[in-house]
């Protein structure tokens, strides 16, 4: 019989309580709680957690504006106040933000070994979607070990294979567990271990804490490659370094030279494989970086035929 698994949905974002859609896996379960408060101590069920607050289901006689303290399965206490209250729901604010991996990795040392399973988190990252050859940028919904909500403008049907790329992890392969209004559920072929996630989590959390470094607008303007016959673009490619790869666009393009936007750290001097659309890609080093963009050079030149399908254009004669 298959284990029951946390139903719970962690957030990374600072979004304050909100009557919770329910739309839980399969064998899943909520984290129980205890909220306490002046008028005595109430059982609950986690819905969902943020940086700021949280969804409870809860039947409890307390009123907006009660101050309480949430105390987690791990035992966790934070303090707070009810924000609102329903029908067998309530949405509580915290003193203070929450570090959500911490309590994630609270909740998973206190677990044994062989049930340690990541929750939902919900998050929102670009993600690369290969299929039927082509690749397509979509928008995370959230992640777990086993799989991946994603918005995506692509006709995609249950059943389908589709290759995943998330920057700074390896591509995941998996298959459409389900596809209705622009959203899908993606199954993961292997689960991704928590190991693996937790850390590419605590790098994200990281990330959104520091800001998304702002663009120039000499950047936006002219681009980064030094030639007024450069083709202007904006379309999909990838970037691998070692093992990780990051999703990017490509911005700028000649023969030699292509101006990609990326959320990558990389140095000059970097050696990247750069997945193009339509043509594969090839090897290339970083020669030129400012905040949220790089210059890379191919060590082969493309060929007029690559350039013309890359850009759609008939080949260069």
């Amino acid at each position: 019989m298959q284990p029951v698994r946390s139903g719970t949905v962690f957030s990374l974002a600072a979004d304050p309580p909100r009557a919770f859609a329910d739309m839980r896996e399969a064998h899943t379960a909520f984290d129980a709680a205890l909220l306490i408060a002046p008028e005595g101590q109430f059982a609950c069920s986690l819905e969902k957690l943020t940086t700021v607050g949280a969804t409870l289901c809860l039947s409890a006689d307390l009123a907006p504006g009660d101050t309480i303290t949430l105390e987690l399965s791990n035992g966790q206490g934070i303090p707070g106040r009810m924000e609102w209250v329903t029908d067998g729901e309530a949405g509580i604010l915290f003193d203070q933000p929450i570090d959500v991996i911490g309590t994630i990795a609270r909740n998973l040392a206190a677990l044994p070994a062989d049930r340690r399973h990541m929750p939902r988190v919900e998050l929102r990252q670009t993600v690369a979607i290969r299929h039927d050859g082509r690749v397509w940028h979509g928008g995370t919904r959230n992640i777990s070990q086993g799989g991946l909500g994603i918005d995506s403008t692509l006709d995609l049907k249950r059943d389908d294979h589709v290759q995943l790329t998330l920057d700074g992890l390896r591509p995941l392969n998996g298959v459409v567990r389900w596809a209705r209004e622009r959203q899908a559920g993606i199954a993961f072929d292997e689960d991704l271990g928590w190991q693996t996630l937790m850390p590419w989590l605590r790098g994200v959390q990281q990330a959104a804490l520091a800001g998304t470094p702002p663009r120039t607008v000499e950047a936006e303007a002219e681009g980064m490659i030094p030639d007024r016959h450069a083709i202007r673009l904006d379309a999909p490619a990838r970037v691998r370094e070692g093992v990780r790869w990051w999703n990017a666009r490509v911005r700028g393009l000649t023969a030699q030279l292509v101006e990609l936007e990326t959320r990558a750290h990389l140095l000059p001097g970097a050696q990247l494989w750069v997945a193009l659309p339509e043509i594969g890609g090839g090897p290339a080093s970083v020669i030129e970086t400012i905040p949220g963009r790089i210059l890379c050079q191919f060590r082969m030149p493309l060929r007029p035929s690559d350039l013309g399908a890359i850009t759609g254009r008939r080949p260069i004669s």
